[in-house]
């Protein structure tokens, strides 16, 4: 498979809340069949209150939330050229997101479940 073609997969970032813990977790994969690992990554009740990814030549990235009924999380975005990011409250709750990367730098933070803005 050449680089381009490669480097212009769909990739995907699932995020739940594992609440007894009160940690944010977020799984990363890629519709790559050749890649075959899942990266888990979590935040705690203590930690950053975002997660962030940062893409080098994505095409899609789909984002599935599997939150409780009524959570809502903050989900940025921002390509290469932005001067800032696009952030939007969005619906946690068994949610889909698609985002298009337009450019080769791509980056993505999702907080965790219900922050305040004065808590970012």
């Amino acid at each position: 498979m050449s680089p381009s073609v490669f480097s212009q997969i769909t990739e995907y970032i699932e995020l739940s809340t594992k609440g007894v813990f009160g940690r944010s977790e977020m799984i990363l994969y890629c519709e790559d069949y050749n890649y075959d690992d899942l990266q888990y990554f979590y935040i705690g009740r203590n930690n950053d209150k975002y997660h962030w990814v940062k893409y080098t030549g994505a095409k899609d990235v789909i984002i599935i939330m599997n939150d409780y009924e009524n959570d809502t999380r903050e989900l940025c975005y921002k390509h290469q050229s932005d001067e800032k990011a696009t952030c939007k409250t969005v619906d946690a709750f068994a949610s889909i997101h698609k985002l298009k990367a337009k450019e080769n730098i791509f980056e993505v933070w999702i907080s965790k479940i219900n922050v305040k803005k004065d808590e970012s």
